[in-house]
């Protein structure tokens, strides 16, 4: 057997641990071989070559990687190139992402509306169209998840309502992540996206821990980003929670990043092309909107302490 043929491959970063990353290799490469520990997707542990670091590239989960020296016996290996991204989320941090999936829940923790958009904005801040994941809907009604539902779309949203408990949308929800590449699953603690992965993936047996009844909030069970395969050639990755993102924007596109926002400017123009929509005459942003309240708030906050421009990071 010619193992030169295996010098270099190329893998996807599917977690980081310590120094180390953890890259998964395709076992089709691996075709001629005839051991057993060949018979699944091999997962080597990598260090990275210090030209990368040079160079000023980071190395993220769900970063497509080369690698080279690699000792098929101890499974370890040696990155040595870094494709470009075609995407990048900040926070969490992974690389080439298709799909942000943002899982709120609608009771235990109760659905908050400031919360849901500071994470609807961060995948919007990095061109990114977030699909919504409602869980623990068999806490509620019908009606009221009917009210939820229509709530979302008047955001511009789409959403799949799922429990965990009685696998309702469950189904759905597969077929969907079975036809993106690369799945991020986003949210607060407490609103089951460890839960939903146990569930779609049970190998995972990732640990959870229950909603604290005194703090109305979870905890953080989920202590780094990890990929996990779901479906053939596609992943899922869970995320620690956090339970409010920062913004980042210019205050000149932050109307922008809401899409409720979007259809009322492509409808028609606002009076003057620098109108940040708060009280200039000829604005056409319906003031009404739920979400008006919380981009006005957020615009002034924005203008007395500017951030840096919002924008994808595609390092």
């Amino acid at each position: 057997m010619n193992k030169n043929k295996f010098k270099n491959l190329k893998g996807i970063v599917v977690a980081l641990k310590a120094n180390f990353l953890i890259v998964e290799i395709n076992y089709v490469d691996f075709t001629e071989w005839s051991c057993d520990q060949f018979s699944e997707k091999i997962k080597l542990l990598c260090t990275r070559r210090a030209k990368l670091d040079y160079q000023g590239l980071f190395i993220d989960v769900g970063d497509i990687v080369c690698v080279e020296s690699i000792d098929y016996k101890n499974k370890r290996a040696v990155i040595c190139e870094v494709e470009p991204r075609t995407s990048f989320l900040k926070r969490p941090a992974v690389a080439n992402v298709t799909l942000v999936s943002i899982c709120i829940s609608v009771d235990e923790p109760l659905f908050d509306i400031e919360q849901a958009s500071r994470f609807l904005l961060t995948a919007e801040c990095s061109n990114i169209k977030p699909l919504i994941v409602l869980t623990k809907i068999d806490l509620i009604s019908k009606d009221d998840l009917i009210l939820y539902v229509d709530k979302l779309k008047c955001w511009g949203y789409d959403c799949i309502p799922v429990s965990i408990k009685n696998s309702q949308g469950i189904d759905l929800l597969i077929e969907r992540f079975k036809k993106t590449k690369l799945t991020v699953l986003a949210g607060p603690s407490g609103v089951g996206k460890t839960s939903l992965i146990n569930h779609l993936i049970p190998t995972a047996s990732l640990p959870i821990s229950s909603v604290s009844k005194k703090l109305k909030r979870g905890t953080h069970t989920t202590r780094h980003v990890e990929l996990f395969g779901i479906g053939e050639g596609s992943l899922l990755a869970d995320t620690p929670g956090f339970n409010r993102p920062e913004i980042v924007c210019d205050p000149s596109g932050f109307a922008s990043l809401f899409p409720e926002f979007r259809t009322q400017l492509a409808k028609s123009q606002c009076k003057f092309r620098n109108c940040l929509h708060r009280d200039e005459p000829g604005c056409v942003i319906d003031k009404d909107l739920e979400r008006y309240s919380f981009y006005r708030k957020n615009l002034e906050e924005m203008i007395n302490s500017p951030p840096l421009p919002c924008q994808a990071d595609s390092a």
